[in-house]
C-alpha cells in the first residue's frame, strides 16, 4: 500500500513542478523553467520504475507526454530570448541615418502591368 501512496506523491509532485513550468514560461524565465522541468524529469523516472498496474502505465504516459510539451515550449522560449541585448547604460545617439526615397541613378522605375487573357 505504501507504494501506491508514494506513487500518489511523486505524481502530485511533478503536476505540481508542471504548473510552475507554465508559470515560469508565461513570465519568460527560462532559466527556473528548465530547472523545475528537469527535476520533474527525474522525479518521472522514479515514477516510471514505480508502475504495477493498467492506470498507473496511464498517468505516467500522460505526465511523459505533457512533459515533453512543456520542453518544446521551453527550448522554443530559449531560442527566441534575445542574446545581443543592449546593456541598460548605453543609450543610442541620436543620429539617424537618412535613406534615400528614389534611387540614386536619377530613373524613375518602371511599373509594368499584367492583364489576364
Amino acid at each position: 500500500m505504501s507504494n501506491i501512496a508514494e506513487f500518489i506523491e511523486i505524481r502530485k509532485s511533478i503536476e505540481a513542478l508542471a504548473r510552475q513550468i507554465i508559470v515560469c514560461v508565461e513570465q519568460n524565465a527560462t532559466q527556473d523553467s528548465r530547472k523545475h522541468l528537469d527535476e520533474a524529469s527525474r522525479q518521472l523516472e522514479i515514477l516510471k520504475t514505480m508502475v504495477a498496474n493498467d492506470v498507473q502505465v496511464i498517468v505516467a504516459g500522460r505526465l511523459s507526454r505533457q512533459l515533453i510539451d512543456l520542453g518544446t515550449k521551453v527550448e522554443k522560449m530559449k531560442a527566441k530570448s534575445p542574446t545581443g541585448k543592449r546593456p541598460a547604460g548605453k543609450k543610442a545617439t541620436g543620429k539617424k541615418e537618412k535613406i534615400p526615397v528614389k534611387p540614386s541613378s536619377g530613373e524613375e522605375p518602371v511599373i509594368v502591368v499584367f492583364e489576364r487573357p
